[in-house]
């Protein structure tokens, strides 16, 4: 049925930030990389969230205000800690967000392969160094996801979240903190960056296509080349 006024206004925010985060995330990926098939990567790591919001928006909601940290009841206090995403998620809906979108995937039809890459990385804990392209493309998409994700924090919160994002993902990824702001920067004033074609890509047309990577054609990915 139709959501109500408030509920479409955040599953329309939510939208666009996974739309920002599919920009970001082809910014940051490799030369070569097809960019469909990047953006899509990163915009189906969302999937869950967006059936939540859709579905369960009171749900969505709540799950919300349980991440937020709590602000210190006194002067100079601490703020305690929100909950995980995860945690907030059984305590409301009594199931993971991240499965419910890989459930979905998989009804689908979506091959197994593609089900691993649009896996979001958990937003804590170390970060390996990607191997093979489908890994690649999933890597890439999480901190795509996970940059977008901190500039939604509160103001004084943002910075922080930036510098965690980004010392996450800098080795495993190898590119810096500068590339990360970058990206945000060039995907928030696309006009004066020109077109992303990926980190260090060659121009349009001089790649051959054997040097393409082989996940940009799999079976199953919508897009591929």
């Amino acid at each position: 049925g139709p959501m109500n006024a408030e509920a479409a206004e955040e599953m329309a925010a939510l939208i666009r930030r996974s739309k920002r985060a599919a920009r970001v995330a082809v910014r940051l990926a490799p030369a070569g990389y097809d960019p469909e098939v990047t953006m899509l990567i990163t915009l189906m790591q969302n999937l869950g969230r967006l059936v939540v919001q859709y579905h369960f928006p009171e749900e969505s909601a709540q799950i919300r205000r349980l991440t937020q940290p709590a602000e210190p009841t006194t002067p100079g206090g601490t703020a305690e800690p929100g909950m995980s995403a995860e945690a907030a998620a059984f305590a409301v809906l009594g199931a993971d967000v991240e499965a419910l979108g890989l459930a979905v995937a998989r009804h689908w039809g979506l091959d197994e392969s593609v089900v691993q890459m649009i896996r979001r990385l958990a937003p804590t804990g170390p970060v390996r160094h990607p191997e093979g392209d489908g890994e690649i493309l999933r890597t890439t998409a999480s901190c795509a996801n996970d940059l977008v994700d901190a500039l939604a924090q509160p103001a004084r919160r943002v910075n922080a979240a930036l510098n965690a994002v980004a010392s996450r993902y800098a080795r495993a990824l190898n590119i810096h903190a500068s590339d990360m702001q970058a990206a945000l920067q060039a995907e928030a004033n696309p006009a004066a960056a020109g077109t992303p074609a990926g980190r260090g890509a060659a121009p349009p047309g001089l790649l051959p296509t054997a040097q393409r990577p082989a996940v940009a054609g799999a079976r199953g990915v919508p897009g591929g080349r």
